[in-house]
């Protein structure tokens, strides 16, 4: 059961939209946490009233990864990735984080979660993979962001170096005129 129905939710979004002020000022004037008005708006704007009403809902192993993928390229917040996947509670992709990062691909895995029950809220790039499957995408995912991390350093290195020639060939310059 939620603490706050639809109704209040709404309302207290609408004023957050309409007349602005901040979400310090309404999280006092109406006696609720600053956060949940935070994520209240963002749920809002992404998923119109569906965003606001209540939702159970467990996930797949694949959809938890797409998530967290989503989440490193993309350099999101857990709140942000959160409201852009519907996941009601943004602290549970810090959970899926830690998990992945300490167990990968496996730790991500509902041991206990019947499989007619999972919620598949955006499709994955894929069918559902099994677990060397997964840990092979897994590997695949590192190597992807060590390779995009890689290019990265090699394009601020090339610039760093032309900048140094610039400098140099411009004190030339300034050398042959100022002696001719």
């Amino acid at each position: 059961m939620s603490k706050y129905d639809v109704a209040f939710k709404l309302k207290v979004v609408q004023h957050f939209l309409s007349e602005g002020g901040g979400h310090k000022r309404l999280a006092k004037a109406y006696g609720i946490p600053e956060e949940k008005i935070r994520t209240w708006t963002s749920r809002y704007q992404l998923h119109g009233l569906n965003g606001l009403s209540p939702k159970r809902s467990s996930y797949s192993a694949q959809f938890k990864l797409d998530v967290l993928y989503r989440q490193k390229r993309e350099q999101l917040s857990s709140r942000q990735v959160a409201a852009i996947y519907d996941i009601r509670n943004p602290n549970q992709v810090v959970v899926w984080r830690k998990a992945f990062d300490q167990g990968g691909f496996a730790a991500l895995q509902n041991k206990n979660r019947r499989h007619s029950d999972v919620a598949e809220e955006q499709p994955s790039s894929g069918l559902l993979l099994g677990p060397s499957e997964a840990q092979a995408q897994s590997s695949a995912l590192s190597l992807q962001e060590e390779n995009e991390r890689l290019r990265a350093e090699v394009a601020y290195l090339k610039k760093l170096h032309a900048l140094i020639l610039e400098r140099k060939s411009a004190a030339l310059r300034k050398q042959r005129s100022s002696v001719g």
